[in-house]
């Protein structure tokens, strides 16, 4: 039997090496370079030689595989792992181990490199020409042979992190938080290591096998990756390092603490997912103003969400049963390999409503109920984004009436129609509103509307330093809260409302924001 077993095993291993191309073993052998010395790396030619060299050092069994587990994890190889049952393998073998092996230090690098692009890494290399020979940056060199080439050097390690930080941060300002977060929990962890030594002196400290305060639980994100299998979800990176809410913390004043206790949305699937987007300009037939400015909005949210990752769908000057039709349709597609969905509504409103193109009401239950379970199964458990961008009402902030006759109010106008009370909640839903309940929300024609331009702006400035939604929507908040019109008189108060039970954290594109 255990022959049999082995020879499974094995077998298992060359199908992994099959699938695995040229650069994806370079990755591996990067994240094992904590667990392997040169001499032993400088050897590797294949997968399998990796591999065996694990074996040796006893790191990886038939037993106890959870090592290569991470690994593909890591390297985002997630349709491999679940090819392989590798997560069922690990829980009926009995692998009791609540450990990562790869450091989070080595973590962080690898990070690092899966978001620069090839024109930052250009600039790295021009910012290190007097640090590396020119003959090795000329070469075709990675940022993960280029980490390495600064360890052999003595110049890159665990607590040297000073030198990469400076060129991050002149290179790609953003990633600078993710340099400083490590470094935070670095010497939490030191600090922590310390005290439990002068009081256990006789207990070894083993610090590559002891998570820091950041790293993730082998068996939970084993158990996470179980139940999105069973509800059909394309899990993620399982075992990557979770990112929190790093953010400009001189224009937020947010701290870089940790919050454990609350969860955030897996967002690493195959794909994003759909964002939808209903521009309804044109009310002709409908006996309500043209919403002069709306394409402005469009294309900035079509920007945004293209950048982030998100298929985005386009449905211009919509009627009632077309926007309905349109939804039904998103509700029946298969979500299974994308994180969320996203649907924003510029039109005309009133307090729980949107207003199409033919002048019926849409409310705002009609809009989620569609992407709600049982009508959407593959989207349990995954974020509902609703952006609408409409009046709730007829009242204005401060209760003062627009001058038809003023310059100022020519380029300034409201999407309001006269009010009706109705409401929805489900789970996972995000319904972020330009205004409060019975007031307009402003668009001027020729720069667009307030809340939309603000969600943009807010969107690419703090998504590159891991900034999560709500905390986003509660910039923009502040930013509109400050607009005025020029008489300084009219004002506006967006409202988010939500049943999030994590929170949103988008990743960080590998390209810079739309200008």
């Amino acid at each position: 039997m255990a022959q049999s077993e082995d020879a499974k095993f094995r077998q298992m291993l060359l199908e992994v090496q099959e699938s695995l191309r040229d650069d994806d073993l370079n990755d591996l052998m990067f994240l094992c370079s904590d667990l392997l010395t040169l001499r032993d790396l400088s050897t590797v030619s294949t997968a399998t030689d990796l591999f065996s060299d694990l074996e040796t050092k006893q790191l990886l069994s038939p037993d106890d595989p959870s090592l290569l587990l991470e690994l593909l994890a890591i390297i985002k190889h997630h349709s491999l792992i679940r090819k392989l049952g590798l997560d069922e393998c690990t829980e009926n073998n009995g692998a009791t181990s609540h450990r990562t092996f790869v450091t989070p230090y080595r973590r962080m690098l690898f990070d690092l490199s899966q978001s620069i692009s090839d024109e930052d890494l250009k600039k790295i290399k021009f910012m290190l020409l007097r640090t590396l020979s020119r003959k090795k940056l000329k070469q075709d060199m990675t940022l993960l042979q280029l980490f390495s080439e600064l360890e052999k050097k003595d110049l890159l390690d665990e607590d040297k992190m000073d030198n990469l930080q400076e060129i991050i941060k002149n290179v790609y300002p953003a990633l600078e938080k993710r340099i400083i977060q490590y470094k935070t929990e670095r010497e939490n962890y030191i600090a922590q290591e310390n005290e439990n030594n002068a009081s256990m002196s006789n207990i070894p400290v083993q610090p590559y096998l002891t998570p820091s305060p950041s790293s993730v639980d082998l068996q939970d994100e084993m158990d996470r990756f179980r139940l999105n299998e069973a509800f059909g979800v394309s899990e993620d990176q399982s075992l990557r390092l979770d990112i929190t809410s790093v953010n400009e913390s001189e224009s937020l004043n947010v701290s870089v603490t940790e919050h454990p206790e609350i969860l955030q949305y897996e967002m690493k699937g195959d794909r994003r997912g759909i964002c939808l987007i209903f521009n309804n300009c044109n009310f002709s037939g409908g006996g309500h103003r043209m919403r002069e400015g709306t394409e402005i909005d469009k294309e900035s949210l079509k920007s945004v969400f293209q950048w982030l990752g998100f298929e985005v769908r386009i449905e211009q000057d919509c009627d009632r049963r077309r926007m309905l039709d349109v939804l039904k349709d998103l509700s029946r597609h298969d979500h299974t390999q994308e994180d969320c969905v996203v649907c924003c509504v510029l039109s005309h409103g009133d307090i729980d409503a949107v207003i199409a193109t033919d002048g019926q009401r849409v409310t705002f239950r009609e809009l989620m109920e569609p992407l709600c379970p049982p009508q959407c199964h593959s989207l349990i458990h995954k974020p509902k984004l609703f952006f609408i961008q409409a009046c709730r009402g007829t009242e204005e902030q401060r209760a003062v009436w627009p001058q038809k006759n003023n310059r100022g109010d020519e380029m300034l106008a409201c999407d309001a129609r006269m009010p009706r009370d109705s409401t929805a909640e489900a789970a996972d839903f995000l319904l972020a509103m330009s205004t409060v309940p019975h007031y307009v929300s402003f668009r001027e024609k020729d720069k667009g509307t307030w809340f939309i331009q603000a969600l943009c702006d807010n969107m690419k400035r703090l998504v590159p330093s891991g900034v999560d939604l709500l905390t986003i929507l509660t910039r923009v908040n502040h930013d509109v809260s400050r607009k005025s019109d020029n008489t300084g008189s009219r004002k506006q108060m967006p409202q988010p409302e939500f049943t999030l039970t994590k929170r949103v954290v988008f990743p960080i594109p590998q390209t810079h924001p739309p200008q």
